[in-house]
């Protein structure tokens, strides 16, 4: 018996989480037939024959398998069931919801730790905030991969001139991670020694989800934004973009050939 989930106390409160299921048999590239024969009950009547109760036990655990994860991360307790049992309580993916908007960019990994979320929960809490903010009146969208996690606005809704009236207006300061903060202060240092750069390949995608690494470098060297807040460079990323945008536009419309691209961003003091 040590197979067998141990059963809610109410089981009336419990469902199977058919959005989950239905994005983990395409993932696992599994037809309606073989949900069918997986469950014994056609997709078309999941909604209303598929549950705890309807589905053995035994048949949760060969279904799980054939979905590679795990029985418990096909069961959710219904919104409504929640909040009437457990006052203020919210959904997993309303709860991921609220850590992004408080964090912004981050790793899964180190997102599912501070949440205290087997990963599991993290996978299905995205699936359900995705779709959830895929609706025509949602501003976001939500962004996963194997190396980051975060919200990101609908395309289009900012014209350029607002985004740039936004950014030169501020953001809001985030320190540094201990780690983060070393691994920045190793990598200006090469940089103003002219050494290069070694930084350990498991905190790359960290420090460029933070935004501390220049994007789309050939080699790892700070972010712009970071020589300009530390006044080692005349603009940000977004400014000297627009700059170059702009003699490029000049050029164009004088009649005359655009200007090379611009150096990159020249390294700190002391770099030879």
């Amino acid at each position: 018996m040590t197979d067998q989930p141990q059963p809610p106390s109410d089981t009336s409160a419990v469902a199977f989480d058919l959005m989950f299921l239905r994005t983990r048999a395409a993932e696992c590239r599994l037809t309606d037939e073989d949900l069918t024969a997986l469950t014994g009950i056609p997709t078309a009547d999941w909604g209303t024959h598929l549950t705890p109760r309807t589905l053995p036990a035994a048949t949760l655990f060969t279904l799980a398998r054939a979905l590679n994860t795990s029985p418990e991360s096909l069961l959710r307790v219904p919104e409504r069931a929640s909040r009437s049992s457990v006052p203020g309580a919210a959904t997993h993916a309303t709860v991921l919801h609220a850590a992004l908007l408080e964090v912004g960019r981050i790793h899964p990994d180190d997102l599912a730790s501070a949440l205290e979320w087997p990963p599991h929960r993290l996978k299905r809490a995205a699936t359900t905030l995705a779709a959830h903010l895929e609706q025509p009146s949602s501003p976001h969208r939500l962004v996963h991969t194997d190396t980051t996690i975060h919200l990101t606005c609908v395309p289009g809704l900012l014209d350029p001139g607002q985004r740039k009236n936004l950014h030169n207006t501020g953001h809001t300061a985030a320190s540094l991670a201990p780690g983060e903060a070393a691994a920045l202060t190793l990598l200006l240092h090469r940089a103003a020694s002219g050494l290069t750069p070694d930084l350990p390949a498991e905190q790359i995608p960290r420090l460029a989800n933070r935004r501390l690494l220049a994007p789309s470098a050939k080699q790892q060297s700070p972010h712009p934004d970071v020589l300009f807040a530390l006044g080692l460079a005349a603009h940000p990323l977004l400014d000297a973009a627009d700059h170059r945008h702009a003699a490029a536009a000049d050029a164009h419309s004088a009649g005359g050939s655009p200007p090379a691209p611009a150096a990159a961003t020249p390294p700190p003091p002391g770099a030879r």
